[in-house]
């Protein structure tokens, strides 16, 4: 009995808090069954629905259209649901509406309502279509005539109070296709939330299979909607493999849609932007930007900017607008290394075989002239110092580039090379379908052999000491190397002075075109280390593809002069001249200790050397020497022996062509000197 009664002596407390709690509960549920009356009868759905379009239309300047049902929800928290609603476009705007919600909650603050004020504390939407577009002319959609918020009823304060607007399944189109089509983003995700003077962005979005998220502070969405002079924002856009931050204003009023801040940007993987900017896809990683910017509808300006491709830092300024397209564009680095600037993607290319040294020099595969980019852009470039892979080191490279579309205009490009001061020039045009027009210009002078040679040479050091010139000038139209190759018609004079073959004797020039010539025309018993070669002229006068040397190739030592005629022919890619040594006066060389005559035959990239073949005259008649020098009678007085005149002189003149060069008696025009009558069998 004791133990039964004091088990039963809880109960009656129990009972008491239940019946307690039931009660509230009752209450409770009267209270806002007599809210939600009270609410209804002050908010008619008709009347509320009014409020509201009126309120946005207010703060946007477009009309609201509210189509769908209207209804209180008192959980989690008091808010008015509207479904199925619209936002006028632009009167210009192609669809009579911008935006479109299946459901928008307003979160309403009780205490203003029991006031009978409306006031919204936070949004909330589901399924939004937003169509953003353009007339062409600066005018945007998105862009909201600036109109005071609308004033509650007791006046000063405004009706909107936002804590936070949350956006889900929502759809974002704009303009940026091909042909005009729209581009589509998805907002997976959407959160602005008050925090301290601002609000707190978190953002999900995916564009194509890109996924993006963003995060970071914006203003208060009060000043945005009451025109403030600027917005500020603070956000990063990430994705795998780069990510993008804005710092600044975004502007209001009179400077709508305009930014100011500071934008950096980094890419650490090509992969991450195919959808955005495929060039900047393929460059080397990482990719590093920064610059303090200027953005508005028509133009874009970057100062103070700094931008690194896999560790190669430049500095420089653009400035673009828009409408048309048109980009100008000042970079400076102090030392670019091109070997560490090629993509990533760029296959290495397979060591030089024999097989492969036989291939044409000039190939049949497209150059990426349909790629040049049609806009306009003017872009000045300043290096210190570019190192390119098996060249010695370009430095003080100062060049102007001017693009439009079919023009590519390079009028300045100006530089020291191997302690050589060069100027060159590049344009190339592109019209209505034609074959793209080159036009080269590039004039070199007192360039170092010796320094070109040892970078340049595989199989030794053949050349010490010694200077070159060149002049060259040229037009050629096609789209294919060979194409521009066989086109080529212009003029290149190559000069070279004061140089040494290193080691002749030794036998390390086989590779060496001159080395290879003078070793076969020289007497093999006369000593010739490292030969000092006073003079190298090329003057070659090109004629679509075709240059005709009529002894204006010649290159002279102490011990001969050497004068060549023949053909050189980029179109086939051959190679056709002889060579012939002329014995100085005063030294111990006799005519017949020397080779009479050279050939030099094949195609360019693998010419070989003949020494007096047979049929050497047919052979010549056929690689067209004897068509380049009017007959072989024409050669013999280039042939003969040395008379004191520079056979530099006289090709550097023109050969042949030039005024008193070579010039011969009748009789000796009429007799073939000894080394060719021997050729032609006479």
């Amino acid at each position: 009995m004791p133990s039964s009664t004091a088990a039963a002596r809880p109960r009656g407390p129990v009972r008491r808090f239940l019946r307690i709690a039931a009660i509230l509960l009752v209450v409770a549920a009267l209270l806002v069954a007599g809210a939600l009356v009270a609410l209804r009868q002050a908010f008619p759905p008709a009347r509320l629905a009014a409020m509201l379009a009126e309120h946005v239309s207010a703060a946007t300047g477009r009309a609201l259209r509210i189509e769908g049902d209207l209804k209180f929800r008192l959980w989690p928290t008091l808010a008015v649901e509207a479904r199925d609603i619209s936002l006028a476009n632009a009167e210009w705007a192609s669809s009579p509406q911008m935006a479109h919600a299946g459901l928008v909650a307003f979160e309403l603050s009780l205490q203003d309502l029991l006031h009978r004020e409306l006031r919204i504390l936070s949004v909330e939407v589901k399924g939004l279509d937003l169509e953003l577009e353009s007339d062409g002319e600066g005018r945007f959609n998105w862009q909201l005539p600036h109109a005071p918020a609308a004033a509650s009823p007791k006046g000063g304060s405004s009706l909107l109070a936002l804590d936070h607007v949350t956006v889900t399944d929502a759809r974002l189109r704009y303009p940026g296709g091909k042909g005009g089509a729209k581009r589509q983003l998805d907002i997976d995700s959407f959160r602005l939330a008050a925090q301290g003077d601002g609000n707190a962005l978190d953002a999900a979005i995916t564009s194509g299979k890109q996924a993006w998220k963003i995060e970071g502070r914006t203003g208060l969405l009060d000043n945005l909607l009451d025109g403030a002079d600027d917005w500020p924002i603070a956000l990063k856009f990430s994705t795998g493999g780069a990510s993008l931050s804005a710092e600044g204003k975004l502007g209001q009023g009179a400077s709508a849609d305009t930014f100011n801040g500071k934008l950096a940007l980094r890419v650490t993987s090509g992969a991450a932007l195919p959808h955005f900017a495929a060039a900047l896809a393929a460059l080397p990683m990482p990719v590093e930007a920064s610059a303090t910017a200027t953005l508005a509808p028509r133009q874009w300006q970057a100062e103070v900017m700094t931008l690194s491709i896999a560790g190669q830092q430049f500095t420089g300024s653009v400035n673009a607008q828009a409408e048309p397209l048109r980009v100008q564009a000042t970079l400076a680095a102090a030392t670019i290394d091109l070997a560490r600037l090629r993509a990533s993607a760029a296959p290495t290319r397979a060591p030089s075989t024999p097989a492969q040294r036989r291939e044409p020099l000039f190939g049949d595969a497209p150059l990426p002239f349909d790629d040049l980019p049609s806009i306009d852009a003017e872009i000045a470039l300043r290096i210190e110092r570019l190192e390119v892979p098996g060249m010695p080191p370009l430095s003080a490279l100062d060049a102007r580039l001017v693009n439009s579309a079919g023009l590519l205009d390079v009028s300045r490009l100006d530089f020291t090379f191997a302690d050589g001061p060069v100027r060159t020039r590049l344009k190339v045009s592109q019209r209505d379908g034609a074959a793209p027009q080159v036009e080269a210009q590039v004039d070199a002078r007192s360039v170092s052999i010796d320094a070109l040679g040892a970078v340049a040479s595989s199989g030794g050091k053949h050349f010490k000491g010694g200077r070159a010139n060149l002049d060259l000038k040229v037009s050629m139209a096609g789209q294919t190397p060979a194409k521009l190759a066989a086109s080529a018609t212009g003029d290149a004079l190559l000069t070279f002075s004061g140089v040494a073959l290193v080691g002749t004797s030794g036998g390390s020039l086989d590779q060496n075109i001159v080395a290879r010539v003078l070793e076969a025309l020289l007497p093999k018993s006369v000593p010739h280390r490292d030969l000092v070669l006073q003079c190298v002229v090329a003057r070659l006068p090109l004629r679509n593809g075709v240059a005709k040397i009529d002894r204006s190739m010649a290159m002279e030592t102490s011990q001969v002069a050497v004068s060549a005629s023949g053909q050189i022919n980029l179109a086939r890619q051959t190679i056709g001249l002889a060579f012939q040594p002329q014995a100085k006066k005063g030294l111990d060389l006799k005519a017949a200790n020397m080779v009479e005559l050279l050939l030099l035959t094949g195609p360019l990239q693998a010419p070989e050397l003949s020494i007096n073949p047979l049929g050497a005259a047919r052979q010549a008649a056929d690689l067209g020497i004897a068509a380049a020098t009017g007959g072989w009678s024409l050669l013999a007085p280039a042939l003969r022996t040395w008379r004191g005149a520079s056979v530099c002189d006289a090709a550097a003149s023109g050969g042949g062509a030039g005024k008193g060069a070579g010039k011969a008696s009748g009789k000796e025009q009429q007799r073939p000197f000894r080394p060719v009558r021997n050729l032609l069998g006479r």
